[in-house]
């Protein structure tokens, strides 16, 4: 008598064993997350921390599906995929936080994620990299276009900064309707950016490569489609659960809601593609690792940023483009210096060593406000 040998689900077969486990464990840890607090409510410490897990898992598998999915549809609808999706956790999470008022953390998170990718995330990939293979190079003027669009990003800070500090105390109106006026620009200026990359594939980093190394599982289309539904709809709840548990997490443990902001939440939002990132300036592919790194830097703040400053109006919580000084400086420190390296189209792991520790600074600023 033969036993027959249970295949596995459609979604697991694809997958190796590893990522099975990781995606299994995550939808696992996921209901022990809302169990722990529809049912049982868990003390919102506990809460923070699993749901944070949760949602770096479930980060990972809407990247696996978007991946998929730009796979089957081709370089330019993938290039305008992964920029829809690509930051799809830190915006669900940021506009949760919004609805609750809590403006200051959404305003930190957006700055925080922006010095994390050009600083922290690009400089582990170019130190890791460098360690690896040595002198790395990459695309330069591709590369300097993209620093082009995040000077632009720069200014979308410094003005409204600039533009409240001389319009004086008395002028929050006029503050939030020149912070949604430069958001419609901000965004107008990002779908140009994604029409130049359909248009011209090869004109954005990473377009050299091939495609077929970037895959995703071998899902079919519907597969691909459904996966991400189901894991942004999760998202969304984990989500909700972390955003309701931020304040007492910052009363617990003594922390400023700035350093939350900054620091933690982006990381929990996009631990799973800087990971990525790592991983590919590991194998030599520097300028894939950049594509990464900038792309996220974009979308943030040419896209995120804006949309989330509309969303205020319609949600009764009215959001401008004003950060603080220090998170001012630390935008234009981190494209600064990540400009500098993206012009003469090489890196080396003292570079990235030296944007790490300029996160370091940062952080331990931030940590002390």
């Amino acid at each position: 008598m033969t036993v027959e040998r249970r295949r596995p689900l459609p979604i697991l077969g694809p997958l190796p064993p590893w990522a099975r486990l990781a995606l299994v464990g995550t939808l696992g840890l996921s209901l022990a997350t809302a169990v722990l607090d529809f049912a049982l409510g868990a003390d919102p410490t506990i809460l923070f921390v699993v749901s944070a897990v949760s949602i770096l898992g479930l980060a990972w598998v809407v990247g696996l599906s978007t991946e998929r999915l730009g796979a089957i549809a081709g370089p330019q609808v993938g290039g305008i995929l992964n920029a829809t999706f690509g930051n799809i956790a830190e915006l669900i999470i940021a506009f949760l936080a919004l609805q609750a008022g809590l403006v200051e953390v959404v305003k930190a998170s957006l700055t925080g994620s922006i010095i994390g990718n050009l600083l922290l995330v690009l400089g582990v990939s170019v130190l890791a990299g460098g360690l690896r293979n040595g002198l790395q190079t990459f695309d330069a003027r591709v590369a300097g276009s993209n620093a082009a669009l995040l000077v632009l990003a720069a200014i979308g800070l410094l003005v409204p900064a600039v533009f409240a500090a001389s319009a004086g105390p008395g002028a929050s109106g006029a503050v939030t309707e020149e912070s949604v006026l430069i958001a419609v620009v901000l965004i107008v200026g990002y779908g140009l950016s994604l029409v130049y990359q359909f248009q011209h594939p090869q004109g954005t980093l990473g377009g050299h490569e091939p495609s077929a190394e970037h895959g995703g599982p071998a899902w079919s289309a519907r597969g691909a489609i459904g996966v991400l539904v189901v894991a942004a709809a999760i998202l969304a709840v984990m989500s909700e659960i972390l955003v309701d548990s931020i304040e007492p997490f910052i009363e617990t443990f003594g922390l400023s809601a700035m350093f939350v902001g900054v620091i933690l939440i982006p990381t929990i939002g996009n631990l799973a593609e800087h990971l990525v990132a790592v991983q590919l300036a590991f194998r030599d592919r520097m300028e894939f690792a950049m594509a990464v790194s900038f792309g996220s830097s974009l979308q943030v703040a040419l896209f995120v940023a804006p949309v989330l400053v509309l969303l205020g109006l319609v949600v009764g919580q009215p959001m401008n483009l004003v950060f603080t000084p220090l998170e001012v400086v630390a935008v234009g420190v981190a494209v600064g210096i990540s400009a500098l390296i993206a012009f003469d189209g090489e890196s080396n792991w003292l570079e990235g060593a030296l944007l790490t520790i300029v996160y370091v600074i940062l952080a331990i600023s931030f940590f002390e406000l």
